[in-house]
């Protein structure tokens, strides 16, 4: 017998077109808004917040410069002709963003999600497929204005009125065709419920809501911080998710440059300071080399090994590790224990330096590397131009600058040359004079590539999950596709000299923050 829930639900599409275009010619903005709260039909339980909502809604997007339309306690009808004329706005302009948001009640049915008309008399699953509006239907509706993206976010509640549901799963099912070029967000995670909320608002709408008034916030951003705002109103227990098929940028006020998004910015040539860059970066000509520790190095950790070939394209890479001004300028808070501007933040774990990644990447209208669907999700995408973190391979290519010794510096290292903890470089327990905190980035001689503080001052985050090597020769490697723990590379201003060699590996969870946490950034 096929399992369905009937649950209210919020609803988002958003059509937008590649930023390319943006900087061209301002687009037309069209927005149906869709709030249904006065339920008449047998069973069906009348919902308090879904008109406060689409009003609410209706106001900020008009705010926006989006022209509004506004269906409250809609029939099937009337919720099919609203889509059809939001389509038919759309296909005027190719251009042209299209917003719609619906609240009231909704039904998971065999997978299937459907939207339920106020009117709607729905004694069984037979009829709920003719008497409701199928989200699926709706969204290749919408598709066949061939703009580039959907952005559908959908909010369940935990009411339940239907006597035929009782014994169906709780939560929505995931659309089961996600169009291309689509952003699906769940108000809570897949297969769980939401709240309704106490206010004027639906605990999801109501923190939208005061993010899409936010000025200069780009569509990902708005989502991100909604997303994170309901995790922590909710004390945890809703969980919010993006599904993300679209990699562009798009604002649905005003752009921060006035309107307009900006056009990627070619990378940075070799050896000079990139676009908006503060520290500069480096071109690293891609080439082969031996990743890992040989058997017999004195001291060596036996995760250190076996060595193999990796080959890597070129990359351009920071001289410096990410600096706690640049950090405050992008994120707007500074978490380092040890402070000062040109101190390499620290107590970052790696979920913020991916963050910090995309909004840099953002604010210089760059295409973010990384796509956030939740915490236990992050894709990559390498054709992106945007900020990133290094892949293993990558930073201890670049560390190594064609060394093949323990450190760039050749076999032995002091505390003249990187900031660790000890004068001993081959001795765990050795601590003699040492700094006990950060020193600014650039205070030692950089290797023979141009990049400071490879050894020591903080471990870098990586992008890669832990695990031990294989003696396969790898092009490109990205780590493992699965794992609990991310590495971190370096050594760090606590670190004994072992700590600090080219090729030593530390691994932690990537929620884990600590005084000498750090990172630097890439761009492919």
């Amino acid at each position: 017998m096929k399992k369905f829930i009937l649950t209210k639900i919020i609803i988002i599409v958003l059509v937008l077109l590649p930023a390319v275009l943006f900087a061209q010619q301002k687009p037309p903005k069209y927005a149906l808004v869709i709030g249904n709260g006065d339920y008449t039909g047998p069973g069906i339980s009348r919902l308090a917040n879904p008109v406060n909502d689409a009003n609410d809604m209706a106001a900020a997007l008009r705010d926006l410069g989006f022209t509004v339309d506004k269906v409250l306690n809609g029939s099937l009808d009337q919720m099919e002709k609203a889509i059809a004329n939001l389509k038919t706005q759309l296909q005027k302009a190719s251009n042209s963003y299209g917003f719609l948001f619906y609240a009231g009640h909704g039904v998971q049915a065999g997978g299937e999600n459907y939207l339920i008309p106020v009117d709607a008399n729905i004694p069984n699953e037979a009829a709920l497929r003719i008497r409701a509006l199928s989200v699926q239907i709706m969204l290749e509706d919408l598709n066949d204005a061939n703009n580039d993206l959907n952005v559908v976010i959908l909010d369940a509640c935990r009411d339940n009125p239907f006597g035929w549901n009782r014994s169906g799963s709780r939560g929505l099912g995931q659309v089961s065709s996600q169009p291309a070029g689509s952003v699906i967000v769940y108000a809570t995670s897949a297969g769980k419920t939401a709240s309704d909320g106490a206010g004027r608002n639906g605990l999801f709408t109501g923190q939208l809501l005061k993010n899409i008034k936010t000025p200069g916030l780009e569509i990902s951003e708005i989502l991100r911080r909604t997303g994170a705002d309901v995790y922590e109103v909710s004390n945890r227990q809703q969980i919010p998710a993006i599904y993300n098929q679209y990699f562009g940028i798009a604002y649905l006020g005003e752009a921060p440059n006035g309107g307009a998004a900006v056009q990627p910015s070619a990378p940075p040539a070799a050896g000079q300071t990139s676009v908006n860059s503060i520290n500069g970066f480096v071109r690293i000509n891609g080439g082969t080399f031996t990743m890992g520790n040989p058997d017999n190095e004195p001291d060596r950790y036996d995760n250190e090994g076996p060595q193999r070939q990796v080959t890597v394209s070129s990359f351009y890479i920071g001289k410096y590790e990410v600096t706690q001004k640049e950090y405050r300028e992008v994120m707007g808070t500074n978490p380092s224990n040890f402070t000062g501007d040109d101190l390499p933040v620290e107590n970052v774990n790696w979920f913020d330096a991916i963050q910090y990644c995309n909004r840099r990447s953002r604010l210089e209208g760059l295409t973010p590397a990384y796509t956030i669907i939740d915490e236990t999700k992050i894709t990559w995408n390498r054709r992106a131009n945007g900020y990133r973190l290094p892949t293993e391979a990558e930073w201890e290519y670049a560390c190594r600058a064609g060394t093949t010794t323990p450190f760039s510096t050749g076999n032995n290292i002091t505390t003249n040359q990187a900031n660790y903890a000890g004068t001993s470089p081959y001795n765990n327990n050795a601590r003699g004079e040492y700094r006990q905190k950060t020193t600014p980035v650039g205070s030692f001689t950089p290797n023979d590539w141009g990049l400071y503080d490879m050894h020591g001052n903080v471990l870098e985050w990586c992008w890669d999950l832990y695990e031990r090597y294989s003696n396969k020769e790898e092009t490109d490697p990205e780590g493992p596709s699965s794992g609990m723990r991310r590495v971190l590379r370096g050594g760090a201003w606590n670190s004994v000299g072992r700590q600090t060699r080219s090729a030593y590996r530390w691994y932690y969870t990537p929620t884990a923050r600590n005084s000498n946490y750090g990172f630097r950034l890439v761009r492919s």
